[in-house]
């Protein structure tokens, strides 16, 4: 997936707690959006170089969307509003062997009797998969590790996905890593316990969980590989 324009580079020179980050861009300090994750304070630093996408829109108060950032020379995607985009891309070029059973994918729309899923792969024997697609970032050691917490969507979510599974569907949730410096995906209990309790109670009764990997530059993010994920 090609960005949609040019990115702008900067350097943080000041974090906030309400998703706004303050960067230099040349002569200027500038104000701009940058989205919560799940290792808000170990990647948003000061004097870390950042790379902005404009808004493009007068309108705006914060004229930049911070979509990258630079942690000890490795690039992390922070911006987590294109995993249906790279699921689609990746799933075109064959790079999704989680999901070889199908043949058609699309986007769960309104008109669905289906909230939480983001994704429908499907193939011509009405068999169907439904997927929630989340990136994750806390990395621990060599490894991106999950979970760091649940909100409320996510519970809502595993409610739904068990009902899906009684009606005979597959249920997944992919694990998109947007950085390029983890080995592995790590399951661990030692951040969020009531959480990884949860997790593991679905995984026990059906959930399945995979993991891809990407590279990327400051033109573009793309799926690459399979991550094994270690229990």
């Amino acid at each position: 997936m090609e960005f949609p324009a040019e990115l702008v580079r900067g350097e943080i020179v000041k974090c906030y707690k309400n998703l706004i980050l303050d960067v230099q861009i040349g002569d200027e300090v500038v104000p701009v959006f940058c989205p919560e994750l799940d290792a808000r304070q170990k990647i948003y630093v000061p004097g870390a170089e950042v790379w902005l996408l404009p808004t493009g829109n007068p309108r705006r108060r914060l004229k930049y969307e911070t979509q990258m950032i630079n942690r000890d020379g490795s690039l992390i995607m922070i911006n987590p509003t294109y995993a249906e985009v790279l699921l689609e891309e990746a799933f075109s070029a064959g790079l999704l062997t989680d999901f070889s059973a199908y043949n058609r994918l699309r986007r769960v729309d309104e008109s669905d009797d289906v909230s939480y899923a983001q994704l429908e792969f499907s193939n011509e024997r009405e068999e169907k998969c439904y997927v929630y697609a989340v990136s994750i970032y806390n990395k621990q050691g060599a490894c991106v590790v999950f979970p760091s917490f649940i909100n409320f969507f996510e519970m809502e979510m595993f409610s739904e996905f068990a009902k899906l599974r009684e009606m005979g569907h597959e249920t997944r949730v992919v694990l998109i890593v947007p950085r390029e410096d983890c080995a592995d995906i790590k399951f661990v209990w030692n951040i969020a316990p009531m959480a990884a309790a949860k997790i593991f109670d679905e995984a026990k009764n059906g959930l399945k969980f995979c993991g891809y990997a990407c590279t990327i530059s400051d033109k573009s993010i793309k799926i690459t590989r399979k991550m094994k994920i270690l229990y």
